[in-house]
């Protein structure tokens, strides 16, 4: 059973972990064409949760390999640094923690919201 804010925590998280992965990790230009970080839903016996994937032209990749064997190996090098990019630090949890709490309370003191806007990644 989803916890009663699940939504709006997930979208919070989404949020900062796209971002994350979008600034700390980004796709080069020559890969740009084929691919895109995504929030996708997933279904479980316990209720539905979501990832930020990589969606990518498998089939492009696949001829990358026969015919661009270089640029097929830049493609994995730069999969597996994002792949390996640690999505729970402390400092990715107090953003998420930090982004939703921006979503739900107005009364936020000023320096809280200072903090927040000049958070290092």
């Amino acid at each position: 059973m989803e916890e009663p804010d699940f939504h709006r925590k997930n979208k919070a998280e989404m949020a900062v972990l796209l971002e994350y992965l979008e600034t700390q990790h980004p796709i080069p230009d020559e890969f740009s064409d084929m691919c895109q970080f995504k929030v996708k839903w997933f279904q479980h016996d316990f209720g539905n949760y979501s990832e930020i994937v990589l969606l990518f032209n498998d089939q492009l990749l696949d001829r990358w390999q026969n015919t661009e064997n270089e640029k097929y190996d830049r493609f994995w090098v730069w999969f597996r640094s994002v792949e390996s990019a640690n999505l729970e630090s402390d400092a990715l949890c107090k953003e998420i923690e930090c982004r939703y709490a921006l979503m739900n309370d107005n009364s936020l003191k000023i320096l809280d919201v200072i903090f927040y806007l000049l958070r290092p990644f």
